[in-house]
Order: structure tokens, then sequence, then C-alpha cells
């Protein structure tokens, strides 16, 4: 369990829902404010963005990368496709008050010991490392020494990979770890997501909290690891899918945002607790749709009740038919009539 904010990360509260901008601000500081408007309307608990300059990310710059969705790819340069979705340094500072002032958590994840350092100016809550960071020794420790929660994504990685990552972490200083579950392409097929490494994370690092980082389309896998006991969701978050840009076209909308957000609490609210009872709203129905013992023809007092005199009708407040042995040979005190419901005090 961890405190972000006013919010509590455990396995006894609601999920904690993240729209990752990450780089769907475009670079511009209006459509990042934008954006954070958008989510706020969808319910989630936190935005999250991206700290990062081309030459803190690559050496390749000059290569080339293919994006979008089938049909409609762009071609450039690594750097260039960096170099347009950079959130300036100087954006930082404004897009975390505009958070604050829609009660929204905002956080970044860094990419680099000086991105570090500049979130920590900015009293960032809490780190989000990405799946491609796992083997960032450097960074991992500066991590670490905040003392502040870390959010860890696996994707990408083995089980020795993230031994060695979170014991350097907390070898430095992280006391609060959350651990997402991830596949790391965009977007997976819904057939790879291979949700039940939820299961085996909880299993093994039980003294984490365990989320879900959720790359594919639609909400059927975060729904699935809500069921599995994920207690963080993050998904990439446009306000238009059809914007340039290498995430747009496959993050959720706000109409796609909100409905998840619905569907969990939904999900959240139906489970209820492990206690099997009558409920509230079934006792009305078991009273008059359910069976009880009824008696077959007209009885008078003084007669003894025999397995055929009993018949197992609806309505079900008279005996119950478990207690159908408990009667026979019993003596009437009362008179009853046919199809009347046999009740105890019939008995008394």
């Amino acid at each position: 369990m961890f405190k972000i904010g006013n919010k509590i990360i455990s396995d006894n509260m609601p999920a904690f829902i993240v729209a990752e901008i990450g780089a769907n601000h475009n670079g511009n500081l209006e459509l990042a404010k934008k954006s954070i408007d958008a989510a706020y309307e969808c319910g989630v608990d936190a935005v999250k963005f991206q700290t990062y300059t081309s030459d803190e990310l690559i050496s390749n710059k000059n290569d080339l990368i293919k994006y979008g969705k089938k049909g409609n790819e762009v071609c450039e340069t690594l750097e260039e496709m960096f170099d347009k979705v950079t959130l300036k340094r100087e954006f930082h500072q404004e897009i975390y008050g505009y958070a604050k002032s829609k009660n929204l958590i905002c956080f970044s994840t860094p990419f680099s010991l000086d991105g570090v350092s500049f979130l920590e100016k900015l009293d960032n809550p809490i780190y989000k490392i990405a799946s491609s960071d796992v083997n960032y020794v450097d960074m991992l420790e500066a991590i670490g020494q905040t003392k502040k929660p870390v959010i860890l994504s696996t994707g990408k990685s083995t089980i020795g990979d993230l031994d060695l990552a979170i014991n350097l972490l907390r070898k430095n200083g992280t006391k609060e770890l959350c651990l997402l579950h991830c596949i790391a392409i965009y977007p997976p097929e819904i057939k790879n997501m291979n949700l039940n490494i939820i299961k085996t994370l909880k299993q093994m690092y039980p003294d984490c909290v365990i989320g879900f980082s959720d790359h594919s389309m639609g909400i059927t896998a975060s729904l699935g690891a809500i069921g599995l006991g994920a207690k963080i969701i993050e998904k990439h978050f446009t306000i238009d899918k059809n914007l340039e840009g290498p995430d747009h076209w496959f993050s959720m909308d706000p109409n796609d945002m909100k409905n998840l957000v619905t569907e969990i609490r939904n999900l959240e609210s139906a489970y209820g607790n492990s206690k099997k009872r009558v409920t509230d709203c079934e006792s009305l129905d078991k009273h008059w749709a359910t069976r009880s013992l009824h008696i077959n023809k007209k009885l008078k007092i003084g007669d003894i009740i025999k397995k055929e005199d009993i018949e197992m009708l609806r309505p079900g407040y008279g005996i119950s038919p478990f207690d159908r042995d408990k009667i026979l040979g019993m003596k009437l005190r009362k008179n009853i009539n046919k199809n009347e419901i046999l009740e105890w005090n019939h008995f008394k």
C-alpha cells in the first residue's frame, strides 16, 4: 500500500486509473492542457507525461521509423519524430499546476539523470520507469535516491531483469513500488496480452502493488487485469485519434476512456464482498420465489402429518423443504386448509 496525493493504492481500494498523455501533446502546451481537461471529464485519477529529448534517448538519430495505422503510415527519422513530441522543460511546471487545479495527480516518466533532477525540482510525486529503461542502472539509482514511490513497467523484461532492477531501487531507497505487467509493442494483439503474468507477479513480489500498462486496443484487457487484481491501470490517451504523431492512433479518445473508467468502477462495485448470504436485494424474491411446505388437503386439529400430505410449492416463507422430515409425525394444533402454507405455529 502507498499514497499518492490524496489517493491510496492498495488491494483494498479502487484501482488507480492513469491517462497516459505521454507524447500526445505533440509538443504543444495548449494541446497538453486540453488533454488534461478531457482526462478530467473522463474521471481518471492521474495524468502522465514523458520527460526527454532526442539527445537523452538515442544515438541512431538518422535511422528511419514507420508508425501509424495500416494504410496511413508515416516514415521519418527517429530524431524528427522525437523532436516533434518532446515536452519542453519550460512547459512542465504550468502543466503540473494546471492538472492540480483539476484535482488530478500529475507525474512523468524521465529518460535521463537530468530528467530526474529536473522532475525533483517540480516535486514530482511518483516516478514511472518505462519498460525500455529497466536496465538503465544510473537512472534506477537516481530514482531510488529520491525515496519517492516508483511504478516500474515490466515489458520486454525477464524475471531476472526485474529482480536486478527491484534490488537496485530498494538498495537506493525505494520503499513503495508498483510493478506494471506490460506487453511493450504498440498495439499488441489481444491474444498476446498474457494477463496471467499478473498472478505470477503478485505471487513473486507480494510486497509490491501490481498493475497493468495496457497498450492494446479496447477495454477487454484492462477489465481482465482488474479481475486478476491489478490496482493501477495505465492507458494511452488522446483528444483525437486522427492527430499527427506516433501514438494517437492506438490511444483511447475521451469516449473510450470514459467507458473504461465507468466499466472498471462497475466491475469493482460488482465484486461486493466474499461473504455468502441472501443479499438485501434478493430477500423479497426469496420470500416469494423459493419453495416451502404446503398442505395438499384439508386437515384438522390433532391430525398427524404424513409425507403424502405435503407439497413443495411457492411462495417460500413457510417451513423450508429441508425441514420436512422434522415435522413428519407431528400433531397439528390448528385446522389447516388445502394449499395452505405450513408454518411452525401450526404445531404450537
